[in-house]
């Protein structure tokens, strides 16, 4: 894997999934990059694959042929009624990239494509910044998720132009 100083972003390669669509290997790139960051690096045991995987669409970021990046986006009314992310994944090694950033963009755009919703999402309260500069707000009060500290946040609808 490449180093951050040596990170070459014209070599990254992004490719967006309805988990119908992937092969056993592929699924099984996407989980163990999950388990390294969710349960290893958090420390949080859970049941990460849930049943909302199998009804998302996700985003896999590829570097030299190896899962770096994932992302899923929720249909509306699975989640929240409106529609969602999460799982949002970043390998260790490429963090301070930006790269989070430009996939979140990325969710961002294919969510307000897809569903025209708003984007609720469950964000760990230590990223609440990091969600804020995306255009989410805050909304509820803190509480804990697999005993880690979250807040739900919302992006509203993407304004729809009326023009001809």
């Amino acid at each position: 894997m490449n180093s951050p100083e040596r990170f070459d972003r014209s070599q990254l390669q992004w490719h967006w999934q309805h988990f119908e669509l992937f092969s056993v290997k592929q699924w099984h790139e996407v989980l163990h990059l999950r388990a390294r960051i969710f349960v290893a690096e958090q420390q949080c045991p859970y049941v990460d694959p849930d049943s909302k995987d199998c009804l998302s669409w996700h985003l896999q970021g590829w570097l030299d042929g190896t899962t770096v990046a994932t992302l899923r986006a929720v249909p509306p009314g699975v989640s929240y009624t409106e529609s969602s992310m999460g799982r949002v994944a970043v390998d260790q090694s490429l963090r301070g990239t930006r790269l989070g950033w430009e996939m979140m963009h990325m969710g961002i755009a294919f969510n307000h494509r897809m569903w025209g919703t708003g984007i609720r999402i469950s964000a760990q309260s230590h990223l609440e910044q990091f969600y804020h500069s995306l255009g989410f707000d805050s909304v509820g009060k803190a509480y804990l998720e697999d005993d880690i500290p979250h807040i739900e946040m919302l992006l509203p609808a993407a304004e729809r132009s009326t023009a001809a």
